[in-house]
């Protein structure tokens, strides 16, 4: 859920004003049926509303795609943090290329192909009382720098929903500089300082879907995990790391309490080739926090909403095991001895 919000602040600060630069002359073409003037002063609202609702369309159905591919490339739980350290990587280089720091970064960037171009403006200058909508629509070959930083940010979810969530929320986010379209919005492209709140978004973008992948991963050097050790607290784990209780079948058992927001468990210290059964209770829980993986015994289990699941596993090696949700947003660890 924090992803999608991101997605939508970005929308309504950056995002809005980078792909007004890029599509913002298609659409005042669209609605004039002539050769587009980005600096109009004001559009009608009908058209633009059939713009957005059908750029909305187009980019939510980007990212169902984008997500259903992210999630056949994860084979393991790992494999998405490997995916979502790239995508991060890239979002860094995104964001160093924006704030214009190295003509380097000019590199990475995704350039659409030209016959593209051709054909959003052969849309826009038709004159129909459709191109308005056609052009929202076939926008999304056209992405800004921007997009496509939230583009991969989709694909590392390795979920459709969330993919379409992400891009959704974006580009609701970009509805209001469209509405304000004139020339005292583009106005701000020219100015430096606005480039460096753009880079400095995509720069929190990139950290987090870096750490998340650090997590997916099973890595304990993650931001929450330094934070905590700066501060003096635990990494994670209840306080006086509890010991995993034998049933009556020698059995370690294990219960971890589900929320919105992340995992509570009553045990931080399991005992190496002896079995576990974990038990995890959702009531209401409707975050990412439900797709609950363990990265390194390779397990991913999606629970319900409300309920009981268990899972049973016996940890082979000493060490940290850390388990989290799949998107690496919440997580926590045992201790295996």
């Amino acid at each position: 859920m924090g992803n999608i919000w991101l997605a939508f602040l970005t929308g309504l600060t950056t995002g809005g004003i980078s792909c007004l630069a890029v599509q913002g002359g298609l659409l005042t073409s669209a609605v004039s049926g002539k050769s587009g003037d980005r600096n109009v002063k004001s559009l009608k609202w009908q058209p633009v509303a059939a713009f957005l609702g059908a750029k909305l369309v187009s980019h939510a159905i980007l990212g169902f795609i984008l997500g259903i591919l992210g999630s056949l490339v994860m084979l393991t739980p790992k494999g998405l943090g490997a995916i979502q350290i790239l995508a991060g990587i890239f979002m860094l280089a995104t964001a160093a290329r924006i704030a214009d720091i190295h003509p380097v970064f000019r590199r990475f960037v995704i350039t659409p192909p030209r016959w593209s171009y051709r054909l959003l403006r052969k849309t826009s200058l038709s004159g129909s009382a459709f191109a308005p909508a056609l052009v929202g629509f076939l926008s999304v070959i056209m992405p800004c720098g921007v997009t496509q930083a939230m583009m991969a940010l989709a694909v590392s979810t390795g979920n459709p929903l969330a993919g379409t969530g992400i891009m959704a929320a974006f580009v609701l986010g970009t509805g209001p500089v469209f509405f304000v379209l004139g020339a005292a919005v583009i106005k701000l492209l020219e100015r430096q300082a606005f480039a460096y709140i753009a880079a400095g978004i995509i720069l929190i973008f990139g950290l987090m879907s870096i750490n998340g992948g650090l997590v997916m991963r099973g890595s304990i050097y993650t931001l929450n995990n330094y934070l905590k050790a700066a501060t003096g607290g635990q990494a994670t784990g209840p306080s006086g790391n509890p010991k995993a209780k034998l049933d009556a079948e020698g059995v370690q058992e294990v219960t971890i309490t589900v929320g919105n927001y992340g995992y509570e468990s009553d045990t931080s210290v399991l005992k190496a080739g002896i079995p576990v059964r974990l038990k995890l209770n959702t009531d209401g829980v409707r975050s990412c926090s439900r797709a609950f993986t363990i990265p390194d015994l390779g397990i991913q289990k999606v629970l319900p909403e409300t309920g009981e699941t268990v899972i049973e596993f016996t940890p082979k090696k000493t060490g940290k095991l850390v388990y989290s949700c799949s998107m690496g947003m919440y997580s926590g660890e045992f201790t295996v001895q």
